[in-house]
């Protein structure tokens, strides 16, 4: 099996592309560090006519960001999942997309698949119109494209913005730990493993099929702190702050994974104390590289 993987640079799909490879699946990495551009569709082509399946990463994945640039956000991920949808419907090649729980907004129940999409922030209402565009190269062109809908994503290789690392960082060196509100935010974390596996598993998801990888556990922001200063046995104090004036975000989220468990057989295998001390392996390497230089 060859499979094209865009963003393979990236978060996800950097995981993804080594899982891949670690399944003797050949891989062809579509990223601009490697020369590629999305917006290209004479790469694009070329690219999927090697290939036996799609898995679209490349975007532009800063919600909070977003906020302050929503034009360019909404383009860029418009524009090149439509650039990947064409290419992929002109050839005949399944398609895998990764859409994002960030679609559906705030609930504090489990998110089954039918709740209603309520975007909260430009990079939120991007993912769901790429979504619902997957759905439609289906209904009319009969395109093999599987969606699945990613709860919260950690692990090693994440953006240091986020608030694992930056809780890690914080708490290593004994600074107050800057916790948003009350810190009764929840959302549902997924290890990146079970991401990873999750989305290999899809292959075998029906057409036009959409599932969400989750855990069914809310954690609330002042947990993830909590347990992160246990596990490097800091001194930091917790603060609570005010949330930015361009914040744009989520209150509270969980998802249900019941749907995935029936269709391609996934569930969650890595705890959130398990993820978090492997997440923190990888940041205190990061960290003692910075203290080296």
């Amino acid at each position: 099996m060859i499979a094209l993987v865009t963003g393979d640079t990236g978060f996800i799909g950097s995981n993804m592309r080594d899982f891949l490879i670690k399944k003797n699946v050949e891989v062809i990495g579509f990223s601009r560090r490697n020369g590629f551009d999305i917006f290209r569709m004479d790469q694009l082509r070329r690219a999927v006519k090697k290939c036996d399946i799609v898995y679209h990463f490349a975007a532009e994945a800063k919600p909070g960001e977003s906020v302050l640039y929503p034009v360019r956000t909404v383009e860029v991920n418009l524009k090149g999942s439509l650039n990947v949808l064409e290419a992929c419907r002109e050839i005949g090649v399944p398609l895998v997309y990764p859409s994002s729980c960030e679609i559906y907004g705030d609930s504090k129940a489990p998110i089954k698949e039918d709740f209603p999409i309520n975007p909260p922030n430009p990079y939120a209402a991007s993912k769901a119109a790429i979504d619902r565009l997957c759905y439609t190269y289906y209904r009319c062109y009969g395109l093999d494209v599987k969606i699945l809908r990613l709860f919260n994503p950690y692990g090693p290789r994440q953006q240091l913005n986020k608030i694992m690392p930056t809780f890690y960082f914080e708490a290593v060196k004994n600074k107050p730990i800057t916790v948003y509100g009350d810190g009764s935010d929840t959302r549902d974390y997924v290890y990146i493993d079970d991401i990873v596996k999750g989305l290999w598993m899809a292959r075998r998801l029906p057409a036009g099929e959409v599932v969400n990888l989750a855990t069914g556990r809310a954690t609330t922001n002042l947990e993830v702190a909590r347990l992160i200063k246990e596990i490097v046995d800091s001194r930091s104090e917790i603060i609570f702050v005010d949330y930015p004036k361009a914040f744009g975000g989520i209150k509270n989220q969980v998802g249900s994974y019941e749907k995935a468990e029936r269709l391609i057989g996934w569930k969650p295998e890595t705890s959130l104390e398990e993820g978090l001390k492997k997440t923190i392996g990888w940041l205190s390497q990061i960290d003692l590289e910075k203290t080296r230089k």
